[in-house]
């Protein structure tokens, strides 16, 4: 991007902030601006992107959850704005770089573990840290305090739930083995698992990090 164009987009980001801090918070003529300043930051071409290159697959879900946590926070901060200490994309990527996209990598790496240990475990050379990692999340599994992963089963077939299945899968059990015993199609049984690791995952991290100390 041209000096010029920049300098002139970065006018017009200026008066947008500026805008939406002098209407009161959560009136309709700043929410407007707001919205005019949040499409004009992510049309700009200049936000960062941090650690690129890095995390590998991962990269692309820890960088927009950290970029919607970081235009949640200017929405809601825009009053903090000081347009004579930066223009407007300065500051939103000092608080993307600095703040908002660090601050999200360990929520992500939490994740990834625990579908890594659920999905994957006997494809795992064991660590001591594997070995850990499965050991409570089978403990959690095992007690299902509220009857969740028991309560979440097939349509039809109350004996395929996810208790069922995440603990025949940590134990180390093939898709084929709980095909074979259940009589249910390994596709069904996949894409079902999956949905569920999906909808507990936190629920089984939060767990983790309560007991894994």
């Amino acid at each position: 991007m041209d000096t010029r164009r920049e300098k002139e987009q970065d006018e017009r980001l200026k008066q947008l902030a500026l805008k939406a801090k002098q209407h009161p918070p959560q009136t309709p003529a700043q929410q407007q601006a707001l919205a005019e300043l949040v499409q004009l930051i992510l049309q700009s071409g200049r936000l960062c992107r941090p650690h690129r290159g890095q995390f590998q697959v991962l990269y692309e879900e820890i960088y927009n959850e950290a970029r919607q946590e970081m235009l949640l926070y200017i929405c809601q901060r825009i009053n903090d704005y000081n347009p004579e200490k930066s223009p407007v994309m300065r500051w939103v990527n000092f608080l993307m770089e600095t703040r908002f996209f660090p601050n999200t990598i360990p929520k992500f790496m939490d994740r990834n573990i625990i579908r890594r240990t659920l999905d994957e475990l006997e494809n795992i050379a064991h660590s001591e840290e594997d070995e850990s990692i499965s050991e409570v999340l089978a403990e959690c599994i095992e007690k299902d305090a509220d009857n969740l992963f028991k309560n979440q089963h097939i349509q039809n077939h109350p004996e395929a739930n996810f208790q069922f299945l995440a603990k025949k899968r940590l134990a180390g059990t093939s898709w084929q083995e709980i095909s074979s015993e259940l009589g249910i199609k390994i596709p069904t049984l996949s894409g079902f698992y999956q949905r569920c690791l999906h909808k507990f995952t936190d629920k089984l991290r939060q767990y983790y990090q309560d007991n894994s100390k």
